[in-house]
C-alpha cells in the first residue's frame, strides 16, 4: 500500500510499504479522508521527536471497513467508521479510575503506532465507531477534534447563559466556540490573526478589541478561559487576566515555560487545570450523537482539502497556523 512516511523533520514522502495485518480484535479500514492535526504538525516540524523514523503519521480518519478480525462481529464490510485514536492500556491506576485519557501507557496512531495517512489502516475494534448515515464524511472526519473540544467544555461545567473566553482560534478553539455557542454559552474569541477572528465571529463568538482584557472579562462575568493557542504569551495572559472565582483550562500544548504570580491565583481562588483528549468511551459516543442529531456541524472548521499525493503541501499549509482544519482526500 501507499503510505505517507515521515523520515525526518520536514521530510515526508509517499512510499510503498506492506499493508498491515488485521489481528483478531481489529478492524481494517480503507480511509476516505483524513485530517491534519496539530500533533502531526509538531512531528513534521520537528518540535516533537517520534519513537523512531520513519513514522507513518495521521490519526483523524473516516473510512470503510475492508476486513474484520475473527473476533469482531459488530461491523460489516463496507460500513463507514471513524476511529477514536488513543488506546489506553485499561489496567493502570488511571484507567481503573476512569481517567484513560491520561494513561501513561496509551498507544496513539501516528505517534507510537502506525497512523492513518495510508491506503489501509488497522485499529482495535473497541476504538472503532460506526458512522450514522446522517453524518457526512467531512463531519465524520472532524469528530475526533470535536471530542477534544467537547471534553474541555464539559469539564468546565459551562451552562446556558454563562460567558467564556477562548484564546486561540485554530481548529480546537473554533470547534470549542461552535459547541459552546450551540449550547447557549456566550463566547469571547481572541486570536492574533484577523481572518481567524472573523471565522470565530461567523461561528457566533463575540470578537472585541480591547486594551484591557482583564477589565473586559471582569465586566462581562467570564467564568472560564480556555487557552487553545499553546504558546507562553497566551498562557500568561489567561493567568494574569482571569477574573476572581473563574477557572483557566489549558488545552494548548505549550512546550516553553510561562510565568505567573501565584498570589493572584490564591487571592482570587482561580482554578487552573489541563484538558487532554477525551474520556473513553463516553465522549466519542456523545459527540457522534450531537452531530447525528444535527446539533453540531464540525466540518465548518475545514478550510482546505488536498489530495493524498500533496501530503507535504498539506502539512506545510497546516504549519502556517493560518488555516482551520486541513483535510487529505485519501
Amino acid at each position: 500500500m501507499k503510505a505517507g512516511l515521515l523520515f525526518a523533520p520536514q521530510r515526508i514522502e509517499i512510499k510503498e510499504i506492506a499493508a498491515p495485518r488485521v489481528n483478531a480484535d481489529e478492524v481494517m479500514i480503507q480511509p476516505l479522508c483524513a485530517g491534519v492535526c496539530g500533533s502531526d504538525v509538531s512531528l513534521y516540524a520537528g518540535h516533537r521527536t517520534p519513537p523512531a523514523y520513519p513514522l507513518l503519521l495521521g490519526h483523524e480518519v473516516v473510512g470503510r471497513v475492508s476486513e474484520l478480525g475473527k473476533d469482531v462481529t459488530q461491523f460489516s464490510d463496507g460500513q463507514r467508521v471513524v476511529v477514536e485514536p488513543n488506546y489506553p492500556c485499561g489496567v493502570c491506576a488511571f484507567c481503573r479510575a476512569g481517567r484513560g485519557n491520561i494513561c501513561p501507557d496509551k498507544k496513539s496512531p501516528g505517534v507510537t503506532v502506525p497512523g492513518c495517512f495510508a491506503e489501509m489502516f488497522s485499529a482495535p475494534a473497541e476504538f472503532v465507531w460506526a458512522v450514522p448515515d446522517a453524518i457526512s464524511d467531512t463531519d465524520a472526519v472532524t469528530l475526533e477534534p470535536l471530542a477534544v473540544s467537547l471534553h474541555a467544555l464539559w469539564q468546565s461545567g459551562a451552562q446556558i447563559g454563562d460567558t467564556i473566553a477562548v484564546l486561540g482560534c485554530g481548529a480546537t478553539g473554533l470547534l470549542l466556540i461552535h459547541a459552546a455557542v450551540m449550547q447557549g454559552v456566550r463566547v469571547f474569541a481572541f486570536d492574533k490573526l484577523p481572518e481567524k477572528m472573523e471565522f470565530a465571529r461567523r461561528l457566533g463568538a463575540d470578537v472585541v478589541q480591547s486594551d484591557d482584557i482583564e477589565k473586559l472579562w471582569r465586566d462581562e462575568n467570564v467564568s472560564t478561559i480556555f487557552e487553545c493557542a499553546g504558546v507562553p504569551a497566551t498562557v500568561e495572559l489567561a493567568l494574569s487576566a482571569a477574573p476572581r472565582g473563574s477557572q483557566v483550562i489549558l488545552m494548548g500544548l505549550a512546550t516553553r515555560p510561562a510565568s505567573f504570580v501565584p498570589l493572584r491565583l490564591v487571592r482570587g481562588e482561580i482554578r487552573v487545570s489541563g484538558s487532554i483528549i477525551y474520556n473513553h468511551p463516553s465522549d466519542f459516543a456523545r459527540a457522534i450523537a450531537l452531530v447525528a442529531r444535527g446539533v453540531l456541524h464540525p466540518s465548518q472548521v475545514i478550510t482546505d482539502t488536498l489530495p493524498f499525493v500533496s501530503i507535504d503541501r498539506a502539512l506545510e499549509l497546516a504549519s502556517t497556523g493560518q488555516s482551520g482544519k486541513v483535510l487529505l482526500q485519501m
